[in-house]
């Protein structure tokens, strides 16, 4: 008798049926990210959402209320800062008189300086009003060129701006593997408070900061720390440094950023082998080429204007009291008089700073926290007064103080 049949191989093993199976999973796998994209895409559209709501309630509630229209007959003009809203008319020209929000409907109105008497103070006072123009022209084109629309515009464009932010920083929270409903922190973020309430760009450069760090994404390694330049290709590499001079025409200030990160991929490269121009240019000294635009903006401002930028931002009684003699000086002299929307301010801006600095491994996260800290210091007693001044100054400290605090690339071993 024949024994037992011998069992044929198993067809697993056969490299026809390997490859099939290699297939599948691979489109398991493109299946399964595909649709972990697409669900995060929905969960920061709803970020979006919810922040828009909050937002409008929150400049709803400025409206809703009984306000004093002046009498246009008794009312002297020349004592608004602006002749823009001189004198106001309606709630939405209160609104904007009673912040920094008069000089960007004014730029909405006239994007070509035209008419930079309109601006009180003379050329030097002009040329400071006028140095962040970009709010002002994004509200210009959204008018269609109707300087009657402009009012409304600006309100619209901070609203805008700060779900744009909230989009931006969950898009950031994924890249940083967390959750998108991290987008709603902004709403923590007094500086955004201090826009809805005043209209104010800060917002919307901070937004094009984040962005700025989210082309940068795929270049961010674990260790050692910094941007990987070989996964940062020419393009990404001008879509960020776009973004970052976009950010420093809302506010020169917000400068600050890329400098510090050039400085820190400086420190990082220091011992690599590019010494010459384009080497370096390449490793670390493009982010600063982002300050071209906003120079040339303070060159076209003398040209036009007759001046530089030396206003002392506030009117003549408050020249030398933006920046302090000492660091800290002007927090020191206003302290004892804070209420509880400074103090609980300063709490929400600088305890995720702190924990992000403790808690983060990233060169870059924790210069850009304490390069911060130390511009805090010039802050004269103007600034710190109230919330409204230092708040949305420093609504970049609030975004990097988040993200060091959720980023994960410490916790893991790949890039």
């Amino acid at each position: 008798m024949s024994g037992p049949p011998v069992a044929e191989p198993t067809s697993l093993s056969s490299p026809s049926t390997v490859e099939r199976q290699n297939d599948e999973s691979n489109d398991g796998a493109g299946r399964s990210g595909r649709g972990e994209r697409r669900e995060q895409a929905v969960q920061i559209v709803l970020v979006a959402v919810v922040v828009a709501v909050v937002a409008g309630a929150v400049v709803f509630s400025w409206f809703n209320r009984r306000l004093l229209i002046p009498d246009p007959t008794t009312w002297e003009k020349g004592r608004l800062v602006t002749s823009t809203f001189d004198p106001p008319t309606n709630k939405v020209e209160l609104f904007h008189n009673q912040g920094d929000g008069q000089f960007f409907v004014h730029m909405a109105q006239d994007p070509f300086i035209r008419q930079p008497e309109r601006i009180q103070g003379g050329p030097a006072e002009q040329a400071y009003r006028l140095q962040r123009p970009l709010f002002g022209w994004v509200g210009w084109v959204l008018t269609g060129g109707d300087s009657s629309r402009a009012a409304w515009v600006m309100v619209g464009l901070t609203v805008a701006s700060v779900v744009g932010l909230a989009a931006v920083v969950a898009t950031l929270a994924v890249r940083l593997g967390r959750s998108p409903a991290w987008g709603l922190a902004v709403l923590g973020f007094p500086g955004v408070h201090v826009d809805l309430l005043r209209c104010g760009p800060e917002a919307m450069g901070t937004a094009l900061l984040g962005l700025g760090i989210v082309a940068l994404g795929p270049a961010w390694r674990v260790g050692p720390w910094g941007v990987d330049h070989c996964r940062l290709g020419s393009r990404r590499r001008l879509v960020a440094l776009g973004l970052f001079a976009l950010a420093g025409l809302t506010r020169e200030s917000f400068l600050v950023v890329p400098f510090v990160l050039s400085a820190v991929w400086w420190w990082q490269a220091r011992c690599g082998r590019s010494s010459t121009p384009s080497g370096w240019l390449a490793a670390w000294g493009w982010p600063v080429l982002s300050a071209v635009p906003y120079v040339i903006w303070v060159l076209v401002l003398r040209i036009s204007v007759g001046a530089w930028a030396q206003g002392s931002g506030g009117g003549q009684e408050l020249a030398g009291e933006r920046m302090a003699s000492l660091p800290f000086g002007g927090l020191v002299d206003v302290v004892t008089q804070w209420r509880v929307g400074e103090v609980l301010s300063v709490a929400l801006i600088l305890v995720p700073a702190a924990l992000g600095a403790v808690r983060s491994r990233s060169l870059e996260w924790r210069s850009l926290i304490a390069v911060h800290v130390l511009i805090s210091a010039t802050f004269g007693a103007v600034v710190w007064y109230t919330w409204v001044g230092f708040a949305r100054v420093l609504l970049p400290l609030s975004l990097v103080g988040l993200l060091a605090v959720l980023d994960r690339r410490g916790s893991s071993t790949g890039t």
